[in-house]
């Protein structure tokens, strides 16, 4: 069966290939990302309106990290950003998650001080409860989720990219 068989293709008519691919998938992304903003002041700040974007959104990151990974790209990736950039891939990974944590700990403080206080002193006092109990809770498992995925990730593309030198040899 010569189904999957390898066809030889044009470089060029390739790369244009992947050029619409990645525009489209960066439309998608934009149409998620409004979709998920016209739906947030539309029904509020619910979960169930924005269910199905944010599963796009998971998923394909999560699918673009693995084959990036199976590929070898993932090193060749952190090699490239390692030699432009001043701070490493890991360093933005790991401050990544901080800023996410902390950003996540001043939403939660702000929508905890503006739902349930009556008066300025007790939503300031709201807010600081939940902004470190959601800073304390959030900023370590951020970090070590996206510092383990990071590792993980590095280690099979790591693999991957010698399997392919082993191959050529």
């Amino acid at each position: 069966m010569n189904f999957f068989k390898n066809k030889i293709q044009d470089e060029r008519v390739v790369n244009e290939q992947n050029k619409i691919y990645r525009e489209i998938y960066l439309l998608i992304y934009a149409i998620c990302l409004s979709s998920m903003v016209y739906k947030y002041f539309e029904y509020g700040f619910t979960i169930e309106h924005v269910a199905t974007e944010l599963v796009i959104f998971i998923v394909v990151g999560i699918y673009y990290s693995v084959r990036a990974s199976q590929k070898g790209l993932f090193s060749v990736e952190v090699e490239m950003h390692d030699s432009k950039s001043k701070w490493s891939y890991q360093t933005k990974t790991i401050t990544i998650g901080i800023v996410v944590g902390v950003l996540l700990g001043l939403f939660f403080g702000i929508n905890s001080a503006y739902s349930y206080a009556d008066s300025q002193s007790q939503a300031i006092y709201y807010f600081f409860i939940t902004f470190v109990a959601s800073v304390m809770f959030y900023i370590p498992i951020l970090v070590l989720v996206l510092a383990i995925s990071y590792s993980s990730a590095k280690k099979r593309s790591d693999k991957a990219v010698e399997k392919q030198l082993e191959d050529d040899e």
